[in-house]
This record gives structure tokens, sequence and C-alpha cells, in this order.
């Protein structure tokens, strides 16, 4: 038997890997930069190939690698770990939200719709179970589990994941939704042109339901709407249940709900029922993965606008603490009010309550903030 030929190659992996591979909309929820921690990541695959250089992270990887996740540039000379690799190398610095969105965005379709992915689930799922005793496995496995092809934009991963996600994980329990679901309708319900061929944004294939999703820019639109209301027409003739979600419906826990219910309880028949005591807790993780956002680099540098910024982000979570924690009755309706992070937040839920009612204030209303003192005018000043 002859002698294994060592891999002395240094190959570009973990973040910097997710970067060179230009991973779909993935800077629309991950900072690359901080993530990175401000080192260029590689992985060497041989202990005698590790070296020390500023501004580098040498990681040293003693598993047997299969050749296929690991890459050769020719054009470049850059060696680089395959997308499948990288995930699996990233997934422990991120919590149980980030690893799914990641897996969604990495298995987007970059150039609209049905373009070719990055990576699929399968060669990401294979890749784990391949990668016996690495670091990452089990958390990418368990993340996997709730990850689909067929993602075409950010937003859209991330409803997919308030409405699909069990309750455990702080979403809808609708399990089984697809993205983009192709619909040929019936030739004689179409006006002259059409082609006969929808996508819906969400889909229960097997109940024939589907979701749509209508942003703010569709609703600036009233030719848009209109060829939404017929499309919808003609999909319910063809005995598909079609329901509608908004953004101000998205960011709404409450409104979000109404819409999950009518389908889940009122269409399926489902009972309402949390087993799960950490549902409001990553309820409200999903919640801030949808609104929070981080403030522009104009808004950062100038002290008024960055307060007003911060007093608007205090007075939105205040409302959204206060929505979350109400849902399907609240923690004490289920009997989970003694675990500790629900009986803190609902505490605080509650002083915010009581602090807002002492003061005249609505929850969610923004207290202005200066940061230079108010000058008072005189007013008719004599003359």
């Amino acid at each position: 038997m002859g002698k294994k030929e060592v891999n002395r190659n240094i190959y570009l992996s973990h973040w910097d890997a997710i970067r060179y591979w230009q991973a779909p909309f993935i800077d629309a929820y991950f900072d690359l930069n901080d993530l990175r921690g401000g080192n260029i990541h590689m992985t060497v695959f041989d202990y005698k190939a590790r070296r020390r250089k500023k501004g580098y992270r040498i990681h040293c990887c003693t598993l047997d690698v299969p050749a296929k996740y690991l890459c050769h540039d020719e054009r470049t000379g850059i060696h680089v770990v395959a997308p499948a690799l990288a995930y699996l190398q990233v997934v422990s610095d991120l919590d149980e939200h980030e690893r799914i969105l990641l897996g969604k965005l990495l298995c987007a379709y970059p150039d609209g719709m049905y373009s070719e992915p990055l990576v699929t689930v399968k060669e990401l799922l294979v890749c784990a179970e391949e990668m016996k005793w690495h670091r990452g496995r089990k958390k990418a496995l368990n993340a996997l589990k709730y990850v689909k092809d067929g993602c075409n934009s950010p937003r859209e991963a991330l409803i997919h994941m308030l409405l699909s996600l069990p309750h455990a994980l702080g979403g809808a329990n609708l399990q089984d939704l697809v993205m983009n679901y192709e619909i040929r309708v019936a030739p004689g319900l179409l006006a002259p042109g059409e082609s006969g061929v929808y996508y819906a944004d969400y889909a229960l294939p097997e109940e024939k339901i589907l979701i749509e999703f209508n942003s703010r820019t569709y609703h600036s639109s009233r030719e848009a709407r209109e060829a939404d209301e017929r499309r919808a027409r003609i999909l319910q003739l063809n005995g598909y249940d079609v329901y509608s979600l908004t953004t101000e419906q998205v960011e709404d826990p409450v409104e979000l709900q109404r819409v999950v219910d009518e389908i889940s309880h009122v269409r399926l028949g489902r009972r309402r029922r949390i087993r799960a005591r950490r549902f409001w807790e990553m309820r409200l993780r999903l919640q801030a993965l949808l609104t929070d956002r981080p403030p522009s680099a104009e808004v950062a540098g100038d002290v008024d606008r960055y307060m007003a910024y911060c007093d608007e982000r205090e007075a939105r979570l205040e409302w959204e603490r206060h929505s979350v924690m109400g849902l399907f009755l609240g923690p004490i309706r289920w009997g989970f009010a003694k675990w500790k992070w629900n009986r803190d937040m609902l505490r605080r839920v509650a002083a915010e309550v009581r602090q807002s009612l002492a003061v005249g204030r609505q929850l969610g209303e923004r207290i202005y903030r200066r940061s230079y003192p108010a000058r008072s005018v005189p007013i008719g000043a004599p003359g």
C-alpha cells in the first residue's frame, strides 16, 4: 500500500471562503467583516504546513477531507474550501436561527428564479454526514433539518423561517412549506398571451394552500395589484386557497399570528397548543432578525440622528416585547411562567406597562432626546 500524499496547500476557509464564493444576499443579514474578526482565515490539512503571519488566522484540520471539498482556482491560483465545507466551519459562530438562515442563503437562486445555486441542501447534508468528528457537524445537521432550496431573496428566506419553523424555534409550525412553488393552470382559464405558469411565494402543496407576500413596493403599483388580484382568482378557480401577507403584517407579531391562525386553525383544523417553553424567547429572536438593523455609517456619525435612531429602536423593541409575550395568551396560559427567561420577560413587560401608564405614554411611542439642552425663546419681548 503506497504512502498517502501529503497536502501542504493553504486553503482560504471559514467566512473568507463564504465571501470568496459570493453567497447570494449574504450581506443582508451577516456582517462578514465583523465575523472574520479582522483576520483572513486559512486552513491547512497537514500540521507541518502551519505558520504564523500577521493578519491571518491559520486553522489546522487533521481529518480526512474528500478532494471534492478542496478547490483550486486555476485562474487566480487560490486554493479555497468548497461552500459545503465552509458552512460546516462557520456554523459554530452562529445561533440556531442564523445557522438556518445562512443555509437558506447558500442554497438561494443567485440570479433569479431557477438559476444555478451555489450549493443545494442535499450537498450540505452529504458534506456534514461525510465529515465525521468535524467541530460543527452536529450543529449543521440540526440546522439543515429546516433549510430548504429555492430562496429568491433574503426577506423571503426569513419569512419562510417565521412560517415554517416549529414552535420550539419560534416559528408558526407550518411544516412542509415550499418556496417558489410552480403551478400550471389549465389553458381555458387564461387570457390571450398568458403562459399559464405561476410561481407562489409559499405553498403547502398537499393542502393546496398558497401564501403570497406583497411588499411595500407592490402596494405602490396599481397595475401590480390588479395583476395579482386576477392571478389569485385564476388560482382559486384551480382549487387553491390564496392568502396574502403584507410587509406590515409580517413585521407585526399579532397580525402575522392572525393570518397563521386562519390557515392553521380555521383552514387545517389544527389545535392551538404550545408545548415549547422557549417559544416566546425564540419568537423575539426571529423578530430581531426581521426588523432590527444596525444604523448606517452616515447615521452613526451624527450624534443627533444616532440618538433618534436609538429612540425609535427602543420604542419598537418595547412594542415587540409586549406583542410577542401576548401571543397564544402568553406563557402563563401554558404553564411556562416559572421558567427563568419567561418570568423575567413577563416582569419586564409589566414594568414597562406600568411606566407608560404613569407618564401617559402609549407602548411603542418614541421618547425624543437631544444631545444639546433646549433653549427657551422669549415670546412677546417688549420693544
